[in-house]
C-alpha cells in the first residue's frame, strides 16, 4: 500500500490524498482457484475508485502489464509521465521476462532485511546478472544489497575486495548518476565510514530522485548519527507514512545500524504495540 501523504494515520480513515492498494489475491471461482494481482486506486476525498483492475501474471507477460498499469495510472490522474519516470521504467526492459521476475522476487527479499533474506537477494541478482549483463539496475540493486549486507555483518578480506570491484564497476554504468539507487550506494558507504557530512549530501541527491520510503530511512539514519534525534524522528515517520508496515518498521530499527524506535520515534511503537 502506498498514498500520496506524509501525515497518513494507518489506523484510522483518511479524507485526503490517494491512496494505491496492489495485493496479490486467491479467491475460489466456481470450482477453479484463481491467483490474480489487484490494483485499486481510492480518491480518499469521497470514497470513490479511480481504478480498479485484475492481472493474471505469467512469466511472459510481466512487461506488458507494467506498461498497461503505469498507462492506465497516468489516464487516471490526467497526468503524463515526465521523461525522467519514462527513463527509469526503460531501465526494467530486458530480453527476458523471467530475469524481471527474478528481479522482483529479489526486491520482495530486500523488503524483509534480514541477513538470510539479503544474502539471497544477492545470489538471485548474481544469476540475473550473469544472464542478462546488459540490465544494469539489476547490477545496481546488487551492489546495493552487498553494501547493506556488509552494515549488518562486516565482510571478510575476499569478500570486501569483490565489493571494491562492484564499486568500480557500477561508477562506469553509463547514466549511473540519474539513479536514486547509485547514491543509496553511496550513503551507506559513507555512513559506515563515519562520513556523516558527505552521506547527507548523497542522500539528499537520491531523494531528489525519488521520495522512497528507504530514502527516508536512510535519511534518518543520517539525522541519527548527527545527533539531531528529532530530525531522524521525523524521517522516519516520513518512511513508514510512505509504506506503512512492519517491513518498514524492521529496516528503521535495523538498517545500516540499530535504532531505539522507543527512543527515537516512539509513535511508531506504540502503533505497533497497538496492532
Amino acid at each position: 500500500m502506498v498514498h500520496d501523504k506524509t501525515n497518513y494515520r494507518v489506523n484510522e480513515p483518511s479524507s485526503s490524498g490517494k491512496t494505491l492498494t496492489i495485493q496479490f489475491v486467491n479467491q475460489r471461482h466456481y470450482r477453479a482457484q484463481q491467483c490474480f494481482m489487484s490494483v485499486v486506486l481510492i480518491d480518499n476525498a469521497d470514497g470513490s475508485t479511480m481504478l480498479d483492475k485484475r492481472y493474471f501474471v505469467t512469466n511472459t507477460n510481466q512487461l506488458s502489464i507494467q506498461d498497461d498499469l503505469f498507462n492506465s495510472l497516468s489516464f487516471v490522474l490526467t497526468q503524463p509521465w515526465p521523461n525522467r519516470m519514462r527513463e527509469q521504467l526503460a531501465l526494467f526492459r530486458t530480453p527476458q521476462n523471467t530475469a524481471l521476475m527474478r528481479f522482483y522476487e529479489a526486491r520482495q527479499l530486500i523488503l524483509s532485511g534480514d541477513a538470510q533474506a539479503l544474502s539471497k537477494a544477492s545470489d538471485i541478482l548474481n544469476g540475473i546478472i550473469k544472464e542478462t549483463p546488459d540490465f544494469n539496475y539489476a547490477y545496481e540493486y546488487k551492489v546495493l544489497v552487498d553494501v547493506l549486507r556488509q552494515s549488518q555483518q562486516p565482510f571478510d578480506k575476499e569478500q570486501v575486495a569483490a565489493l571494491n570491484e562492484e564499486f568500480k564497476k557500477i561508477d562506469q554504468i553509463p547514466g549511473v548518476e540519474k539513479t536514486s539507487v547509485y547514491y543509496k550506494i553511496k550513503t551507506v558507504d559513507l555512513l559506515g565510514k563515519g562520513d556523516i557530512d558527505a552521506a547527507y549530501e548523497e542522500i539528499n541527491k537520491s531523494i531528489e530522485l525519488e521520495m522512497s520510503w528507504f530514502n527516508y530511512v536512510l535519511l534518518g539514519k543520517v539525522y541519527e548519527m548527527k545527533g539531531e534525534n528529532r530530525l531522524a524522528a521525523d524521517a522516519y515517520l516520513t518512511a513508514f507514512n510512505l509504506r506503512p508496515g512492519e517491513n518498514t518498521l524492521y529496516w528503521i530499527e535495523n538498517g545500516v545500524f540499530q535504532t531505539s524506535v522507543q527512543k527515537i520515534v516512539p509513535y511508531l511503537n506504540s502503533f505497533l504495540a497497538e496492532d
